[in-house]
């Protein structure tokens, strides 16, 4: 019983507190204009590949990962 009680107090108490993305509109937007340009360069990459314009590479120039 005190077991369940337990397991229960956690569930409750993880479920409240949880995990909150807490972004504002400014950051929002911020990250959607960093996510576009970002595809938009990697697909004049894809591109210039597709076409042999240069040269065979997997590897990107662009960096796939903005932090803070």
């Amino acid at each position: 019983m005190k077991k369940l009680l337990l397991m229960l107090v956690l569930c409750v108490i993880t479920i409240t507190s949880g995990c909150n993305l807490t972004e504002t509109p400014g950051e929002r937007n911020r990250r959607i204009l960093l996510i576009s340009d970002m595809q938009s360069k990697m697909l004049v990459d894809d591109v210039d590949y597709f076409l042999l314009i240069e040269r065979s590479t997997r590897l990107s120039r662009w960096h796939a990962r903005v932090g803070h």
